[in-house]
C-alpha cells in the first residue's frame, strides 16, 4: 500500500444484531508522496471487515454523505471541499450494506474532482485547483448514518501527507496541451472531433510515455466530459464499443496495475463493460486494479441476487 495507508481500526459496540467478533478498518491511499501541480491525484479508500460477522453500513464511497474529507495546507489552513454527493433513497425497509468477513468495499476519485479552489471545468481538467504546497488529508466514515436501531460509529482513516509541487517546463507543455484539448470538448464547433483527438492523444503518449498519470483519467472521465458529440456535425463515435479504446484501456491498465490511477480505470469499466471485470481480477492478481476488479464482480452480483429475488 502506499504512503501512510494504515487505517484506524475500530471496535463496534455491542447491540442487537452487531456481533463483537465485528472489526471494521478504514484505509486511504493516494500511491505517492509528491505531485506537480495539475496531476490527477487518485484518491482510494477501502473499507474492510477482519471481523467474522457480517457488518451492515452506511452507502459507501467518496461522494456519499457518510464519508466526510478534510484536507489541510502545511501552515494548517483548511482547504475547500467542492464535491458533488449522492443521493441514496432507500426502498422500504432498510437495513443497510452489507460486509462480509473479509471482503472490503473500494471506491476511488481524483482528489482534484473533491476539493481544491473551484476553478472553470470548461478550461481545466478538473473542477478545482490545488496549488503547490504540503497537505495533509483524512477520509472518516460514519458507518452507521442513517441506519435504524444502531449506535453512531466513526471510522477514522490514518492521515495522509503528501507534496504538491511547481511543474517542470515539460510538465507545463503537457498541461497546457491538455487543457486546450479540454476547451475543444466544450467548443460548439469543434466538440464533435474531441474524442479522436484524446485517443489520438493517448496512443501517442502510451508509446512515448506510458507511465503518464493523466492517461487513466483521459480514459475514464475525460472521454465523457464536455460536449463531445454536436448532432450533424459528425458520425457518432461510441467509446464503450470501440476496439481501439478497449485496447488502450486494458494496456493503461496493466501498465498501472500496481497503482491506485490502475484502480481507478477498473473502476470505470464497471457500468459499461462488467464483463471484462472477473478476467482482469484474475490477470491483476493481488494489485490494487486486481482488488477493485474482484470488488466491481462481487457488487454486481450480489446486485444480480437481488434484482432476481421474488417481490415480498
Amino acid at each position: 500500500m502506499g504512503v501512510a495507508a494504515a487505517a484506524a481500526l475500530l471496535f463496534l459496540t455491542a447491540i442487537p444484531d452487531w456481533g463483537v467478533a465485528q472489526r471494521l478498518v478504514l484505509s486511504t491511499d493516494v500511491g505517492k508522496a509528491e505531485f506537480f501541480e495539475d496531476e490527477p491525484i487518485y484518491l482510494l479508500v477501502r473499507l474492510k471487515n477482519i471481523g467474522t460477522d457480517t457488518a451492515w453500513v452506511a452507502p459507501f464511497g467518496l461522494v456519499e454523505p457518510a464519508v466526510t474529507l478534510s484536507l489541510r495546507r502545511g501552515d494548517g489552513s483548511p482547504v475547500p471541499v467542492n464535491r458533488a454527493i449522492g443521493n441514496f433513497v432507500a426502498l422500504g425497509p432498510w437495513r443497510g450494506e452489507p460486509v462480509p468477513p473479509s471482503a472490503s468495499r473500494l471506491n476511488t476519485q481524483v482528489l482534484q474532482n473533491l476539493v481544491g479552489e473551484e476553478q472553470d471545468y470548461r478550461n481545466h481538467a478538473f473542477k478545482n485547483n490545488l496549488s503547490p504546497g504540503q497537505y495533509e488529508l483524512r477520509v472518516t466514515f460514519h458507518a452507521h448514518a442513517g441506519l435504524p436501531r444502531t449506535m453512531p460509529l466513526t471510522l477514522e482513516a490514518a492521515s495522509i501527507a503528501f507534496e504538491i509541487r511547481k511543474r517542470t517546463v515539460a510538465e507545463e507543455n503537457e498541461v497546457k496541451e491538455l487543457e486546450a484539448m479540454r476547451g475543444m470538448s466544450w467548443d460548439t464547433v469543434r466538440a464533435a472531433g474531441y474524442r479522436m483527438v484524446l485517443i489520438d492523444w493517448v496512443e501517442r503518449r502510451l508509446h512515448d510515455q506510458p507511465d503518464d498519470p493523466f492517461l487513466p483519467f483521459l480514459l475514464y472521465e475525460g472521454l465523457y466530459s464536455g460536449r463531445q458529440i454536436v448532432p450533424g456535425k459528425a458520425p457518432r463515435f461510441d467509446p464503450d464499443t470501440s476496439e481501439v479504446v478497449s485496447r488502450l484501456r486494458l494496456a493503461v491498465i496493466d501498465r498501472h496495475r500496481l497503482s491506485t490511477a490502475g484502480a481507478h480505470l477498473v473502476q470505470g469499466l464497471t457500468a459499461r463493460h462488467p464483463d471484462q471485470l472477473a478476467i482482469l481480477a484474475e490477470e491483476l492478481g493481488a494489485t490494487p486494479g486486481g482488488e477493485m476488479a474482484r470488488y466491481q464482480v462481487e457488487r454486481n452480483q450480489h446486485a444480480k441476487q437481488f434484482r432476481n429475488q421474488p417481490p415480498r
